[in-house]
């Protein structure tokens, strides 16, 4: 269980176990009620990556219609999502990317609603990424989503190819306007010179529809369609290049757990306020000598230091925490039994 602090109040969140998709069920109650349903998803700039994690509100996917059991706060439903971006620091703006947050009339959601529904939906997120099998979970998750980012992908790449061919027949056709007017304007040229007349006078003056004119602005659209045929093409070798990346067989990653430093104070109750994490040497003899050294150095300011082996910083930071709440479970047990 994780405990989230709120404007509406405390919320406790206990997580499920993962479903074969690598999803994972938050359920709540205390100040708010419902389930936050978190998954491992696409980076939003490559659909084959998966590294960023999307928390929802209510028990279904952000692809799909939400479904109850939506969030409430004060028995109003609400329905949204939110997306951590692995990328990037979580302290960071560009970490997450925040969607409107709205209840089932899709009227936006109370300011301190807002931040309460924020700050669960991120705190779950944060969960779901330190767990131990996060590599797992995205193994599973992109197995899960592959079929339908193809189908999308295949989608977009028709739609791009008929876009950059289109742009490429009116930047065409707009070059050989301009030619085609610009041979007429220097044919009637040759025609005034050696013969005047007014009507001539009049075809060649550069008005709003003239062939001078068109020989001028023609080129011009003949660029801007070939830049926008040219754009297309950057997006086309992306998506062809998510389609590859998709398509690459992948094989599910075994558990590499490995040594952390997690370094903090360990306080009253089982709470833990981590200062540093970590990676340890694998080699004894230079783990001793760091851990020493750190141990020393957190001595100094009434921490400790305790080794910790995880798949990540944020897991060990989890794990660390998890061990210390056991532990003081266990003395308050021991010293309360009868």
């Amino acid at each position: 269980m994780i405990t989230i602090g709120t404007l509406s109040g405390t919320v406790r969140a206990v997580p499920s176990e993962a479903d074969a998709t690598g999803a994972v069920l938050y359920t709540l109650t205390g100040a708010a009620t419902g389930t936050v349903h978190v998954t491992a998803t696409s980076s939003p700039t490559r659909w084959d990556r998966f590294d960023a994690v999307r928390a929802s509100l209510g028990s279904v996917s952000a692809r799909e219609l939400p479904a109850e059991p939506l969030v409430r706060i004060r028995g109003r439903a609400y329905q949204g999502n939110t997306v951590r971006v692995l990328a990037h620091s979580a302290d960071v703006p560009w970490g997450w990317l925040e969607r409107d947050l709205t209840d089932i009339d899709d009227r936006p959601a109370p300011p301190q609603a807002s931040q309460t529904l924020t700050a669960i939906l991120r705190a779950c997120a944060g969960h779901y990424a330190a767990r131990s099998d996060f590599p797992s979970l995205q193994h599973a998750a992109r197995l899960h989503d592959t079929p339908q980012l193809l189908r999308w992908l295949d989608a977009m790449i028709s739609h791009g190819e008929r876009a950059q061919a289109r742009w490429l027949e009116e930047a065409e056709a707009y070059r050989v306007q301009a030619a085609r007017s610009l041979a007429a304007w220097w044919t009637l040229a040759r025609w005034f010179t050696a013969r005047p007349h007014p009507v001539l006078a009049l075809l060649l003056a550069p008005d709003r529809e003239s062939l001078a004119h068109r020989a001028e602005y023609l080129p011009k659209w003949a660029e801007i369609s070939t830049r926008a045929a040219e754009e297309e093409g950057r997006r086309l070798t992306l998506f062809r290049s998510e389609c590859e990346g998709l398509a690459r067989p992948t094989v599910a990653p075994e558990s590499q757990d490995r040594p952390y430093f997690v370094v903090g104070q360990w306080k009253g109750g089982g709470d833990v306020d981590v200062w540093h994490v970590e990676e340890a040497p694998t080699d004894p003899g230079e783990l001793s000598d760091l851990c020493e050294q750190h141990t020393v150095n957190a001595e100094d300011a009434f921490g400790s230091v305790e080794i910790v082996y995880a798949a990540s910083p944020e897991a060990a930071a989890e794990q660390a925490r998890r061990e210390a709440s056991e532990t003081s479970e266990r003395i308050h047990r021991e010293l309360t039994r009868p």
